[in-house]
């Protein structure tokens, strides 16, 4: 029975500041209370109020809701504290995080001592004046507990709550919920920071490297049935240890990679890990292969590559070499004054019978690199970018490059080129760009953070590690940030129409995460578990 009275309390987590104050600490009035003896569940995880750190509290009989960093951002709040003078700011703003417990040292006793704060509080952006409610927020074990009356349960934070008779305090929110599950720990491999990040997940398997160099993989319906698919060799260039993997997904199909070797003799390994548990190597050298239905092509980028390097494959073991030879392929090649370099790219496409390539034109002095069209038939292959072009992207009829801070577009069917965005005055400032939909996402080569084309930041003080596009028809945007003070998301995706239909405060890498139509599949590092939710479309 829903019980319109029912007072839940929330907590926020008190982030520590510069001198190592917990915030919300501030001393008040003493108060006494009780550890419920009911039931909680939290969008249907049973909270273990006996062993949790900060656990539901009773006063004046009423529940009051512990709400840490994590709980917040599980029932889809963001808090904000500001010092005991600007005191706190909690928000709805519909971010999503997976639960997260902290475990108490010890069994949590029935009754204690909590506060009554006296620092601000703003709720939505409105002023809550503490001294006037007759449920006052209270200060327990240096976190501030909010009560939320329906007035702010329900109007204002969106949450559905009920008393369910043996089952207890029933509370739901409506943002993006997270359904997780769990990989037996012990047999994960972690770095030396603790962190497990060896994993890959797609709409149907899990895989991960073991302890003991084996790639796991496992259903998601049943992480508990596992099966080795690979055994990583031994790093032949070090000391004996094996070589380091990494796993990603694309597609529906997870990929194994990894480096053998010297950095100049040895070979990059590109493994497909298959659903039926073989696997297939498709490249086991610095040559590189993209492949667009029936038709493969292989450019070789290893150290000093030479003019003629592409090929394409016209049958098991027969190639034919394509493409001017006077230019070096699949490379990004820069040159200045005191220095040049490069490396290779994965930037290719085939469009009809004509590929899109980065090659360098060896034979002119002072050449520059570029984005070129090579007929497959013909073997015409004309230059198309104005400028030098390091990397590109197609996105319908158009490719897609930066310049000096301003991004340019070609048309592919008629070869035109024009401005399409002026990003930055100062070209240092970008580092990568995006396109969805014609609309445009860059980092900024100064602080790595995120903007969109307006110019706008869009996680404000947050480090982008990677952005790609992904989904059926790459019709999402996949942000990851680093995890640093000023990161409020960790992840972000965006539509088509530019809109955020997922934002979490958890992290995880690009390689991490999957979409499949409008599921998202990610294997979190905050919380250790592979999470499955719906995007908020």
């Amino acid at each position: 029975m829903r019980r319109k009275f029912q007072v839940l309390m929330l907590a926020s987590l008190l982030l520590l500041a510069a001198a190592g104050a917990s915030y919300g600490a501030q001393a008040g009035k003493g108060v006494t209370v009780t550890i419920p003896a009911y039931g909680v569940t939290m969008n249907g995880v049973r909270i273990d109020n006996n062993y949790i750190k900060y656990p539901f509290i009773v006063y004046k009989d009423i529940t009051y809701f512990p709400m840490t960093y994590n709980d917040c951002r599980f029932l889809g709040l963001e808090t904000e504290w500001k010092g005991n003078t600007a005191g706190l700011s909690i928000e709805k703003t519909g971010i999503t995080a997976a639960y997260l417990p902290q475990k108490a040292s010890a069994k949590n006793g029935s009754r204690y001592q909590a506060t009554v704060p006296g620092f601000p509080i703003k709720v939505n952006g409105k002023a809550v004046d503490n001294s006037k409610q007759e449920y006052p927020l209270l200060s327990f074990r240096d976190i501030t507990y909010f009560p939320m009356t329906w007035e702010f349960g329900v109007k204002e934070f969106g949450w559905d709550y009920s008393f369910e008779g043996k089952n207890g305090l029933a509370i739901r929110s409506d943002n993006i919920k997270l359904e997780q599950k769990a990989i037996a720990k012990a047999s994960l491999k972690k770095g030396t920071d603790g962190v497990a990040s060896t994993v890959t997940v797609t709409d149907r398997y899990a895989y991960y490297e073991d302890n003991k160099g084996r790639i796991i993989q496992a259903p998601l319906a049943d992480l508990s049935k596992t099966k080795t698919v690979y055994q990583l060799p031994v790093w032949s260039y070090g000391d004996g240890g094996l070589v380091s993997a990494g796993l990603r997904a694309e597609n529906g199909t997870a990929y194994l990679t990894y480096h053998q070797g010297g950095a100049t003799m040895g070979s990059d390994f590109l493994i497909r890990l298959n659903d039926d548990g073989t696997t297939t190597e498709l490249q086991n050298s610095y040559t590189r292969t993209k492949t667009f239905g029936d038709k493969s092509f292989f450019y070789w980028t290893g150290g000093a590559p030479g003019p003629g390097n592409l090929f394409q494959k016209t049958g098991a073991e027969e190639s034919k070499p394509l493409g001017d030879q006077g230019y070096i392929y699949g490379w990004a090649w820069t040159s200045g004054e005191n220095s040049s370099g490069g490396s290779g790219t994965d930037d290719v496409y085939l469009v009809g019978d004509d590929l899109y390539i980065l090659a360098f034109p060896t034979k002119q002095d002072g050449g520059k690199n570029g984005i070129y069209k090579i007929n497959i038939n013909t073997n015409e292959t004309t230059r198309l970018s104005k400028r030098e072009a390091l990397s590109f992207q197609l996105e319908g009829d158009f490719l897609y490059y930066q310049n000096e801070g301003s991004l340019y577009r070609i048309s592919i069917k008629d070869g035109t080129e024009e401005l399409a965005v002026q990003m930055v005055k100062n070209p240092n400032f970008v580092s990568d760009f995006t396109v969805l939909n014609g609309k445009v996402y860059w980092q900024d080569g100064l602080n790595h953070n995120l903007y969109n084309a307006a110019g706008e930041n869009v996680n404000f003080g947050a480090a982008l590690d990677d952005m790609k596009l992904m989904g059926d028809n790459e019709e999402y945007l996949v942000c990851t940030f680093q995890e640093t003070e000023l990161s409020k998301y960790r992840i972000m995706i965006f539509d088509k129409a530019g809109k955020v239909v997922f934002k979490t405060s958890d992290k995880a890498y690009g390689r991490n995460i999957f979409i499949k139509g409008s599921t998202v599949y990610f294997y979190n590092i905050t919380a250790g578990t592979i999470c499955v939710g719906t995007l908020n479309n």
